[in-house]
């Protein structure tokens, strides 16, 4: 890391650390004057029931609607002694101290406010929720926006909570992620007790992102977060992005329970393999023609319906069909399998070493 790197990093933190001082300090202020309160209230009662003979009630109530200003003048003190007490404890010192109080106690709410849509607080209550590492270098929000907006229309996930660790939103999360309920915690996944700040060992799904999907070296900083996610034991299912394929096994052995390459146009690829694990390796095999692909199949089918179509073509081991291309130029995918279809092509799923006989052959088996 550069010096200039270096001394940012360290300011930043140093920011960090100075807010969480300063909301801690108001906060053992607020409570100290609030202790300090309560105390002139028992004392002023007290002496109300020494100096005007009142009881405890009584004495209590003077303490507080004078305290407030309210003021009902149902009951007052009398006596020089008790008006000396009211004077000094409760004008003197109660009402400074209740606006004093009142002042602190907004001042902290903004506070903890600004801190909270900053990502400086940490989510303690939440648990079982859906953790995103990292966020894509480029068109960081456009690309979250669609990728939190599959993960909410996911029946299996609309419940999940979604929290965000990343250090690219210091001013808070986009209006757009965050009317999804969206929350983040600012921070490098790869300092130390980050993850455990972003709930990580409560998570039920964790998704760790590659930073940029163009440059080989994001592997080694999801590496690092994979191995950091084994040290804390987390239960959650963990899904990667591997920018390098020779990179999936080691993902693999250091925490991941799924792999899959950085795909930025379809967000949904990843959360479909978070819904059901496995179908990340079957949809990337069907974008390359080693291992399984798709072909599309030039032949003309009337009056069979669809699962007749599917089963001859297992039968003479073609392929697994997945969908066909009709008279409008249409394409159909896995229609109902008692759908009688009107087939002008084929879109089949085959091997890289399937051996496929010629149309013709193909076209007979379905006379």
């Amino acid at each position: 890391m550069s010096l200039i790197g270096l001394l940012r990093k360290n300011n930043k933190k140093r920011r960090q650390d100075f807010r969480q001082s300063v909301y801690l300090h108001a906060a053992q202020d607020l409570r100290y004057r609030l202790v300090l309160l309560i105390s002139i209230i028992l004392i002023h009662s007290l002496a109300m029931v020494l100096f005007e003979e009142m009881d405890w009630w009584q004495a209590f109530w003077l303490s507080m609607t004078s305290a407030s200003t309210t003021g009902y003048g149902d009951i007052s003190a009398a006596t020089f002694w008790g008006q000396a007490a009211t004077i000094i404890l409760i004008y003197g010192i109660g009402i400074a101290l209740l606006a004093q109080i009142a002042s602190d106690y907004i001042e902290l709410r903004l506070q903890k406010k600004e801190m909270r849509i900053k990502g400086r607080m940490e989510w303690d209550q939440m648990q079982d929720h859906l953790l995103i590492i990292n966020t894509p270098k480029y068109y960081t929000e456009r690309y979250l926006e669609r990728l939190i907006s599959q993960i909410c229309d996911s029946p299996e996930l609309q419940q999940t909570p979604i929290q965000i660790l990343t250090p690219h939103f210091p001013d808070g999360l986009p209006m757009s992620l965050r009317s999804h309920g969206v929350v983040h915690h600012t921070g490098d996944a790869t300092t130390e007790g980050m993850l455990e700040a972003a709930g990580a060992q409560r998570a039920k799904y964790i998704i760790v992102l590659s930073p940029d999907s163009q440059e080989n070296s994001s592997d080694s900083k999801v590496f690092d977060i994979l191995h950091r996610l084994k040290a804390i034991d987390t239960n959650a299912f963990v899904i990667a992005e591997a920018v390098e394929d020779n990179n999936r096994k080691r993902f693999r052995s250091a925490r991941a329970d799924a792999v899959i390459r950085p795909i930025r146009a379809y967000p949904e690829m990843l959360v479909r393999s978070l819904i059901a694990p496995g179908t990340e390796q079957v949809l990337e095999d069907l974008f390359r023609y080693q291992g399984d692909h798709t072909i599309r199949l030039d032949v003309h089918i009337e009056g069979k319906t669809w699962g007749e179509i599917v089963t001859t073509l297992i039968q003479h081991d073609i392929g697994t069909a997945l969908g066909y291309v009709g008279e409008n130029k249409m394409v159909t995918t896995h229609p109902q399998t008692s759908e009688v279809v009107k087939v002008n092509s084929l879109i089949i799923l085959v091997n890289d070493d399937q051996v496929l006989p010629s149309t013709q052959v193909i076209k007979d088996y379905f006379q």
